[in-house]
Parts: C-alpha cells; sequence; structure tokens
C-alpha cells in the first residue's frame, strides 16, 4: 500500500535526500468516489478537494510531462525510460445544443443569443453554427445539459440582475391514482364492517405450503428463492396470501381474542420461469380472515357490498368449487364475472386450522386486486322517478336443498325481463311442513312499467313463465 488514491500519500513512498530514482505516476480519479472516501475515513486534503470538483482525465499526461521537464530544468534529476499510460476510454469533447429559448424560459431572462456566445466564448466553448451545437472541452465535466449552461449565463450575466418572479404552473387539483382509489374504497367497505388492517412478510418458509395442504406438483410451490435469506423461515418470496393473515389470526387467537377481522393489501410473487431469467409477476392481493363472529354469508355479504362499491352491483356471482385444498371442500366458492375470477371466499380446512393452531370455524377470501380495478366502473346512469305504480308479488317455492337461490334468481331475472324492476329473497325455511331433502325459499319481486300501468295479466304472465322455467329444474310452487 502506498497511499489512500486521491487523498493521501503514504509514508513509505514519501520522498527523502536518500532517494536517488523516483517513479512519478499522475491519475486522474472519481469524483464522487473521493468526496464520499474523504468523508467516511474524516480527511480532507488540497488533493480530495480538487478531485471532488471534478478534474479534466485528458491533463493527467500533460502534468506528467510538466513534472519531468521541471525536473531537468531545475537540475534535480534526469528523465530516463519511457511512459505507460492507462486509458481505454478517453474522455471526448462534448457536443451540447444550443437552445436559448429554453435558457431564458428557465432563468425567466432576456438574453439575447448573440451575449450567450459571448459569454460560453470566454469560457473556451466554441459555437458550430451549421449543427447548432456548442462544443464542451474536456476539462468542463461539469457542463452536461442545457440547465448547466443556462447557470453559466445567469452567472455571467449577474444574478442580481435576473428579475423576481413568481412560480409559473397550472393549478391542478390532486387526486388518488385510480387503482389506489379502489384500494380506498375497499379499506372504508371492511373498516366499516369492524376489519382491521395488518401488514404481513412478503418472505416465508417453503413449509407454509404443507401447512396449507397444497399438493406436491401445485404451481404455488414454484418459487422465487431469497440468495442471501436470514433463514429458512424467510427463503422465499410468497405465492400464496394466505399464511400472514392466518398466521395474525393465530396470534388473536392464542392472545385470547374472542373474535378477529383482520384484512392486508401485500403483493405475491409469481415468477414466469425457473430459474429466473426475467422479474416475476407481482400482483396485489386482498387477503380478508375472521373468526369468532359471523359466518360464510357475512363474509359474502362483505364482497357482495364492496363489489357494488366499484360498480358491479349484480354482476359478480358465486360459483361453488372444491378446487382450492386449504378451504372447506363443501364450502367455498369463486367469485366470477363472466370468465374472469375476481377471488375466491370460503371456510379454512380444519386440518389448516390446526396447522395454525386455531379452533372453530375460521372463513377467508382472497381478491385479485388487478382484476377488481380492470373490472370496477362508476358510469353511473340515473333514471328519473317512476311515474306509474308498480306491482308486487311473492312467490313460495318448495326446491331440492342441492339446488342454489343463485340458479333460481338467475331464472327470475332472465323472465322477468325489463319489466322487472327488483327482487329479493326474504325467506329460507326447513322443518317439518317441508318434504325431507327439501326446503323452502320465498321471493317478493316488483313489476312496473315506464310508459304506463302495468295489467293484472302482464304480470301474471311473467309469473307463469317464472314457474314454467323453474319446473325445469324441479321446483314447484309451495302450497
Amino acid at each position: 500500500e502506498i497511499g489512500i488514491a486521491g487523498i493521501m500519500g503514504g509514508e513509505n513512498s514519501m520522498v527523502t535526500d536518500s532517494i536517488d530514482t523516483l517513479l512519478f505516476e499522475a491519475a486522474c480519479f472519481d469524483g464522487t468516489n473521493i468526496r464520499l472516501s474523504s468523508r467516511r475515513i474524516g480527511l480532507a486534503t488540497d488533493a480530495a478537494a480538487k478531485f471532488t470538483k471534478g478534474l479534466d482525465p485528458n491533463l493527467a499526461m500533460e502534468a506528467i510531462d510538466r513534472a519531468c521537464q521541471l525536473i531537468e530544468e531545475m537540475g534535480a534529476g534526469e528523465v530516463v525510460g519511457g511512459a505507460v499510460d492507462v486509458y481505454p476510454n478517453p474522455v471526448q469533447d462534448k457536443k451540447l445544443p444550443f437552445e436559448p429559448d429554453k435558457m431564458n424560459a428557465l432563468l425567466g431572462t432576456d438574453v439575447e443569443p448573440e451575449k450567450m456566445l459571448y459569454y460560453f466564448g470566454r469560457l473556451g466553448l466554441t459555437y458550430d453554427a451549421e449543427t447548432n451545437t456548442l462544443d464542451v472541452p474536456s476539462f468542463r465535466q461539469d457542463l452536461n445539459c442545457m440547465a448547466d449552461l443556462a447557470e453559466e449565463v445567469a452567472r455571467f450575466y449577474g444574478y442580481d440582475n435576473i428579475p423576481v418572479s413568481l412560480p409559473r404552473g397550472e393549478a391542478t387539483v390532486g387526486k388518488l391514482p385510480y387503482d389506489q382509489m379502489i384500494n380506498a374504497i375497499a379499506r372504508d367497505v371492511l373498516e366499516a364492517n369492524g376489519f382491521s388492517g395488518g401488514m404481513c412478510y412478503s418472505f416465508e418458509s417453503p413449509k407454509v405450503f404443507d401447512k396449507l395442504l397444497l399438493p406436491a406438483d401445485s404451481e404455488f410451490r414454484k418459487t422465487v428463492t431469497i440468495a442471501n435469506p436470514l433463514g429458512e423461515d424467510f427463503s422465499i418470496m410468497r405465492t400464496v396470501s394466505l399464511n400472514g393473515v392466518l398466521t395474525s389470526l393465530a396470534t388473536n387467537y392464542n392472545r385470547k381474542n374472542k373474535i378477529a377481522r383482520l384484512y392486508e393489501f401485500g403483493n405475491v410473487y409469481l415468477p414466469k420461469s425457473l430459474p429466473l431469467t426475467e422479474l416475476p409477476e407481482e400482483r396485489m392481493k386482498l387477503t380478508i380472515g375472521m373468526y369468532g363472529q359471523g359466518d360464510f354469508f357475512d363474509l359474502k355479504g362483505v364482497l357482495e357490498e364492496l363489489t357494488d362499491k366499484v360498480g358491479l352491483k349484480g354482476q359478480v356471482t358465486y360459483e361453488p368449487e372444491s378446487e382450492y385444498t386449504f378451504l372447506h371442500p363443501g364450502r367455498q366458492a369463486k367469485l366470477k364475472k363472466g370468465n374472469l375470477t375476481i377471488g375466491f371466499i370460503g371456510q379454512v380446512h380444519p386440518e389448516v386450522c390446526d396447522n395454525y393452531n386455531l379452533k372453530g370455524e375460521v372463513y377467508v377470501a382472497v381478491i385479485d386486486m388487478p382484476t377488481l380495478v380492470m373490472l370496477s366502473n362508476f358510469d353511473t346512469k340515473y333514471e328519473g322517478i317512476a311515474k306509474f305504480p308498480g306491482s308486487t308479488r311473492d312467490l313460495s317455492l318448495v326446491v331440492d336443498k342441492e339446488i342454489f337461490v343463485g340458479q333460481i334468481e338467475e331464472v327470475i331475472k332472465k323472465c322477468g325481463g325489463k319489466l322487472l324492476e327488483s327482487y329479493k329473497l326474504f325467506d329460507v325455511y326447513e322443518g317439518e311442513q317441508i318434504a325431507k331433502g327439501k326446503k323452502s325459499v320465498a321471493y317478493t319481486m316488483t313489476f312496473r312499467a315506464k310508459d304506463r300501468t302495468l295489467e293484472t295479466s302482464e304480470v301474471d304472465g311473467i309469473i307463469a313463465k317464472i314457474l314454467k322455467e323453474l319446473g325445469k329444474l324441479g321446483i314447484e310452487i309451495r302450497a
């Protein structure tokens, strides 16, 4: 070691009276590197100050030649040998566009272009009229863009000559980006329903997949592995968002909290290929979990409120599923709009609950936020107040237990057509008066025409059509 480059020479290489052979070195060091190194070691020197400001690398050879010349002129020694120049990428003179209008606009001045060129000429810059550019010599390492040139104009013109002016700009009203607005709506809905927000780790353990009963060939087991993990428990990037919320629910349960309702907005990281050749896909998931109060239908109601708020009222269906291994096979469903899956909802599988030391029934839902954002729609159309009276009918039906009310509602909407204003399920009954394996469901429906008062026969015809279609599903009117 002979010193700290660009800051201080070493004592073991200093020149003394006993020295008879000298090796000259001239170097130009990176200014940023020298500034940081000088600050880190607490040593401020003349050399460090010069390099920090930026020197011309092309001066290194001229400097060493001048030093050798002075040695001979003073009779202090004889220059022998040659020189080794390590300079693979020489710094070239830069060309910057000459843009007087932009410089005046930036400074708030009205300096003539000819005066600007006079200033630049005094700095050693030359103007090329054919290309309208300025040739910047290599010793001006600080001139790299229009703003740097404008600074030189201001310096020569005189800071005190620049007129005082108020900042100019277009006044705009700030607002959230669209996706953040949807996130805010979701937070409002969840917190109004008693859910508290949480933050969970994106780093997880590979053991999570076994706790969630995922098959060995599950796509979710294909993960991004951390190169320098804190330990096995933080060695992969999560591909499923449930573990964090379930762990937090378990913490609440073990702290004797009888009721817990939590939600989390967080990314999952889905590699496009392994080993990685590009960054993984990051998808924002809204994960909701609860225990102690409420059931599947309470959580479903929260999701319905959320989808209603983002303009999807009546457009989201809940299709029964059994593909999610971490959910109860008979108590899970997908949220869909057409062929697009928005998310899923269900009761956590009892074995998964045991793996997390949770007792009782636990319900979760996961919403894919990019899909929800894409489907959301706030183009609301308002209609005038109805001028003609509506006609209300109640319909009580006897249905097999296996038939979902959603199937009945599809028939009601299809047969009701434009005259169906609204419908509502108001009763579900199972008991002694109903045959075994059957249930009674009752709906109230309102029909209305915009341009006339409906005739009784029109409504009777629609009801008959509904009953005919329901009969194809084995559904009968209750006597």
